[in-house]
């Protein structure tokens, strides 16, 4: 089964997060404490983190990858 985080977007096959089941029956997947924490506790919005696929979206930040070239 895959998850898909409900803060940052990242998604995981094997379970290493927290599920959130609220009492209306809607389930959240946090991959993290970090994303658990910014998005409970410090109650942030996902569009305003860089770190978050909301973020690159709404930004059209692509992420860069590091190639090296042979020589």
């Amino acid at each position: 089964m895959i998850a898909k985080c409900t803060f940052c977007g990242k998604e995981q096959e094997d379970f290493m997060g927290v599920y959130l089941l609220k009492n209306d029956g809607s389930t959240n997947y946090y991959c993290g404490s970090k994303c658990h924490k910014s998005h409970l506790k410090l109650k942030r919005d996902r569009k305003r983190v860089s770190w978050t696929e909301a973020y690159r979206n709404m930004h059209k930040v692509k992420i860069k990858v590091k190639t090296q070239e042979k020589k």
